[in-house]
Order: C-alpha cells, then structure tokens, then sequence
C-alpha cells in the first residue's frame, strides 16, 4: 500500500512539471487542488518525511521511548510527524479576490513590470508584479503571472487576463467571467 501512494505521488508530480514545462496544457487536468500544489515547496511532491534526518531522528527517538507501542500508535505518530513535515513546507495563500476578469492581447509587448507579455500572464492594479496567481472560475484552474496594471475602467474586473489563460477558464467570446484569484507568491 505505501509503495502504490509513493509511485503514484510521484507520477502527478512528473506530470505536474512535465505540464508546467509544457506551459500549454491546463494545470487544473494535472490535480484538482492546484493552489495547494503551489503552496508546498517542490521537495514535498517527490519526497517524504523519511527522506529527512529531522524528522527521521524524531521518530526514532519516539520509538526509542515507546518499544511496546501497537502498530496503530506507530501509526498514528508517523501520521503526526507527516503532518508536521508538509506544515514546515507549507506557504499560505497571501492574498485571494473575488471579481470579474476579462481578456486582453499584449501581443508580446513589454508590460509595466518590464517583461515581454507572451503566455499566462495577467494584469492587476493590486497585485504586485511578478506574483504567481491561481485564476479559478467555474471548477477550472490556471496559473498566471503579474506583468502588467490594469483592468482599467471598470470597479468590479479585478483582472485583465491573456488570452492563453482566459480561453483555459472560458471561451474568448465569454468576454468577461466571474473569478476568484488566490496570489500564492510574491
């Protein structure tokens, strides 16, 4: 049973940098809590606390102590320390907003944060350049970049998106759609 969850963690990690390094497929087909991917360290996708000599000391010091503990209490404790490990890897979501978004085409021009608009990227009057944003709308994900300021005009659009990451969540007819942005790092 641990040797079938570890390859299959490692297989969705595998496909969870294959897709990021594709940069073409939706992140929310690789797993279907993609924030919570983004808010671990890379190190916990592929590996366990067991692969830490912290946390593998630790609970050799507890079996030390505990020589007669029943199956489920070792159990139990390896449960604790995993715990403990993905809560010292974990990064909170800093920011979210609910909103409307819609699409526009910087067609490889330079945003106001300096870089080339090309792929998943957004614009957003609050967000800091650079911020990597989980864009959910309708059950579907994608993972966008800060690069520029706007939307302009209206109060309720909190984002203006590519059209690469817009066609992920809705057809580029939709023209603007109701979205949650969780700003997952700066």
């Amino acid at each position: 049973m641990g040797n079938t969850r570890s390859t299959s963690r490692r297989v969705a990690a595998v496909t969870l940098t294959a897709v990021l390094a594709a940069g073409t497929a939706t992140i929310a087909e690789a797993h279907p809590d993609v924030p919570k991917w983004f808010q671990y360290n890379k190190v916990t996708w592929t590996k366990t606390w067991r692969d830490f000599p912290r946390y593998r000391r630790e609970y050799d010091r507890w079996r030390a102590r505990h020589q007669y503990a029943s199956s489920n209490q070792a159990r139990d404790e390896q449960q604790y320390i995993q715990a403990e490990y993905r809560h010292d890897n974990f990064h909170g979501a800093i920011s979210y907003q609910d909103g409307q978004a819609s699409w526009y085409d910087g067609k490889g021009r330079r945003g106001a944060c300096g870089q080339p608009l090309v792929g998943l990227y957004a614009a957003s009057r609050t967000l800091p350049c650079g911020a990597l944003v989980s864009v959910r709308s309708g059950g579907k994900y994608v993972l966008v970049r800060i690069l520029d300021r706007g939307p302009f005009g209206s109060s309720s659009r909190i984002l203006d998106l590519s059209p690469q990451a817009f066609s992920w969540l809705a057809p580029l007819g939709a023209g603007v759609i109701s979205v949650r942005a969780v700003q997952l790092r700066s």
